[in-house]
């Protein structure tokens, strides 16, 4: 005897909102949705504000078009993700792993730990005139540069390895990681700038981990949305005709 298919309709958190609480505490998505509230939107929405603010305090001491715009690009890099973390939907799948989040977390605080925390001695080299606008043009190219990655890629971005949608848009079209290129070349023009050793030294730690970051992701959208074997084919991954 052939027995009838039967279609389970999901469970999505709407409805899981329209329960009564004792039944809504028995559901794992609203356990799941909550972590989320926490984890995947108020706690990277903070990080961003607070390095935000510390960033105003730079602009205002700032002096120069030169020294203001890489500042001020710098800032609006900081306060876009806060909007963009606190409204974006749950991911189709995270990679949830302790290296993983180790490398996604040192890899965005990093720099912003280096600059604002480790005493800064032993002067490489003296920057000349013309490498210090190199730097500040270099600065500018690369905050520009993430800011149009960060409105290509809105609801889609994340800390740790998460899977939404393909982007393929914009930057994206040149790199499949934009945000990363943008700042290693902001990293790379802050210690032209000031080639201190213990920030040299950190540069080349902070491209490897960018790097272990995009391999990461790269291997979970593999996984989780089939279109993006054929986007990571016609693209490359950081630098433009090269890798």
């Amino acid at each position: 005897m052939a027995l009838a298919a039967t279609h389970v309709t999901p469970v999505t958190i709407a409805a899981v909102f329209r329960l009564p609480l004792r039944a809504r505490l028995r559901q794992p998505l609203y356990w799941q949705w909550l972590r989320f509230l926490t984890f995947g939107r108020a706690v990277p929405a903070a990080l961003f504000c607070e390095m935000g603010w510390m960033q105003i305090g730079a602009v205002a001491q700032a002096s120069g078009a030169l020294q203001v715009l890489p500042r001020l690009l710098y800032l609006l890099f900081c306060c876009i993700p806060v909007g963009l973390y606190l409204t974006r939907p749950m991911p189709v799948n995270r990679d949830g792993r302790l290296v993983a989040r180790a490398a996604a977390f040192s890899g965005t605080c990093m720099q912003l730990f280096i600059g604002a925390f480790v005493p800064h001695y032993r002067l490489l080299f003296s920057p000349s005139d013309s490498l210090l606008l190199i730097a500040s043009l270099l600065s500018i190219a690369a905050f520009a540069f993430a800011c149009l990655g960060l409105g290509y890629l809105r609801r889609n971005l994340s800390i740790i390895p998460e899977a939404r949608t393909v982007v393929t848009g914009g930057p994206y079209r040149i790199v499949r990681h934009p945000l990363y290129l943008a700042e290693i070349a902001a990293a790379l023009a802050l210690v032209l700038a000031a080639p201190y050793l213990v920030p040299v030294i950190a540069l080349f730690a902070f491209i490897v981990l960018q790097c272990t970051r995009a391999r990461f992701e790269e291997r979970l959208l593999l996984e989780t949305l089939p279109e993006y074997a054929g986007y990571q084919k016609r693209t490359r991954a950081l630098v433009p005709f090269v890798w």
